[in-house]
């Protein structure tokens, strides 16, 4: 007997909202650990910027997955 397809992944729109800022400072994060943006900004020059967009990268990413995790649990109690 076949099984059930399991239901389509519904991403929260707070979930979306957290995660693609989360995705730049991830993208600007390694475009600074690449290059060197010194004469754009003095402060696009230190190491520790893109250290920093990482870290916050991390952490908004992080965030956007609580909302994900809560409407995937909330769909697993929903009576079928």
């Amino acid at each position: 007997m076949p099984r059930p397809a399991p239901p389509a992944l519904r991403i929260p729109l707070l979930a979306w909202l957290v995660g693609l800022p989360g995705v730049a400072c991830l993208v600007a994060g390694v475009v600074l650990l690449a290059g060197d943006f010194a004469a754009v900004h003095p402060l696009l020059g230190e190491p520790a910027t893109a250290l920093a967009l990482l870290v916050s990268a991390g952490a908004l990413i992080g965030s956007a997955a609580f909302p994900v995790a809560l409407a995937r649990l909330a769909d697993r109690d929903r009576p079928q």
